[in-house]
């Protein structure tokens, strides 16, 4: 594992898809409050084991395709999904259900770094990588490719104004453990 994260951690700010006319059950709720709500997942997805390990209510079945199906016959409350995803999956998947919008008070975060693996016989390819990383990190370039491809979407999905809750990822390993929401990092 290359142990440098790339993307500002943007995978773990998770925005939610809600009801529209449930609005008013998010707009000033806290932690205690969204607990108390159930929220879908579709099998399988890593999610729902970190969402339940920090003690929320999930309803983990079905697939993708049928989480907003699920969503709008109340079978959960809201759902999740990464900060660099809920734009398009809420156009191409959610978007056709009227009743639906994308939550714009709150968020989750829990660290969920992406970084490079690289084959353990191929160390040398991974010196490589994490010195071209550090160098384009040291000049500017990573931060001018994280801006290209997200700063529109930050901009969007208003991050810096969210209200955040904070989960643990037991999932991941050690050293990102610690890893802190970090709003300042994704403003320009």
């Amino acid at each position: 594992m290359i142990s440098k994260p790339l993307a500002r951690n943007l995978l773990g700010y998770r925005i939610l898809i809600i009801k529209e006319k449930d609005t008013f059950k998010f707009k000033e709720a806290n932690s205690k409050d969204i607990k108390q709500l159930r929220l879908g997942i579709p099998e399988t997805w890593s999610d729902a084991d970190i969402f339940r390990t920090n003690e929320f209510k999930v309803s983990e079945k079905g697939s993708f395709d049928d989480v907003f199906n699920r969503l709008v016959s109340g079978e959960f409350d809201y759902t999740t999904f990464g900060a660099n995803e809920v734009e398009s999956i809420f156009k191409n998947r959610a978007s056709q259900h009227a009743d639906l919008s994308i939550e714009n008070s709150l968020m989750f975060f829990y660290p969920f770094p992406l970084v490079f693996y690289v084959n353990p016989k191929k160390p040398q390819l991974a010196v490589r990588i994490e010195k071209g990383l550090e160098n384009i990190e040291n000049n500017g370039v990573l931060n001018g490719i994280f801006d290209s491809y997200y700063m529109l979407l930050i901009e969007n999905l208003n991050l810096n104004h969210r209200k955040i809750i904070s989960l643990n990822n037991q999932l991941i390993p050690d050293q990102f453990a610690d890893l802190k929401p970090d709003l300042k990092s994704l403003s320009l």
